[in-house]
């Protein structure tokens, strides 16, 4: 069944998932029973045709003339690409407490989302001393034993650009599934884990790239 669900997934555009996610958090957050597309729409600024499009994709047959049950889609979709609800707890961890790192430390930013803060780690050992956080804080040579004992699954990394690739492939190689990059640096094929790349300044690029309408290939 995992194998199955696994390349149904596979077949759901990138772009897709990333709208179906934030639908999931919408729906999550309305009041509402159900739900037409067009009122998805006015919410998202997509059509309601491809937000139709994207609801299908995930095989999603609840559709009626007066809109969608509002809680059996935000399940589907949680369900179809395996979201873990807030009522549980995946455990995560900052890498990098430099001024972006340090702003994170405040747990309560992953309240009600299914994910829990349990370490930081900085290269630099006098830093890790002197910031003070709800959770524990250790110098990034302890990364694997930590990841390990704790059995973090997910990593935020928001070191120093130069440090990423290899402190990625460090947390990739002690088991971490997934890493939120807030560097610029690009992480590349070596690391083994799902990488989202998250740096304000490429996002602001992709942002001024759609506004602009320069979209280019990159080879």
């Amino acid at each position: 069944m995992n194998e199955m669900l696994a390349a149904r997934q596979k077949r759901v555009s990138e772009p897709s998932k990333k709208r179906l996610v934030l639908l999931a958090e919408l729906l999550s957050r309305t009041n509402k029973a159900r739900i037409t597309s067009v009122e998805l729409a006015s919410f998202v600024h997509w059509s309601s045709a491809l937000i139709r499009h994207d609801i299908a994709s995930i095989g999603f047959c609840g559709g009626v003339s007066n809109g969608y049950d509002v809680r059996r889609l935000r399940d589907a979709i949680l369900r179809f690409f395996e979201i873990v609800p807030a009522s549980s707890k995946k455990k995560c961890c900052i890498v990098g407490l430099g001024r972006l790192g340090t702003a994170l430390l405040d747990e309560a930013i992953f309240d009600g989302t299914g994910y829990k803060l349990v370490a930081g780690f900085d290269p630099n050992v006098n830093r890790t001393e002197i910031l003070r956080s709800a959770f524990p804080l250790y110098p990034a040579s302890r990364i694997e034993a930590v990841v390990a004992t704790e059995c973090i699954e997910y990593a935020i990394l928001a070191s120093r650009n130069e440090d990423a690739p290899s402190l990625a492939a460090r947390l990739a190689s002690c088991g971490i599934r997934g890493i939120v990059n807030y560097t610029d640096a690009v992480l590349g094929s070596a690391v083994s884990a799902r990488v989202e790349n998250a740096s304000p300044v490429t996002l602001l690029r992709t942002l001024s790239a759609r506004t602009s309408g320069a979209w280019r290939k990159v080879l």
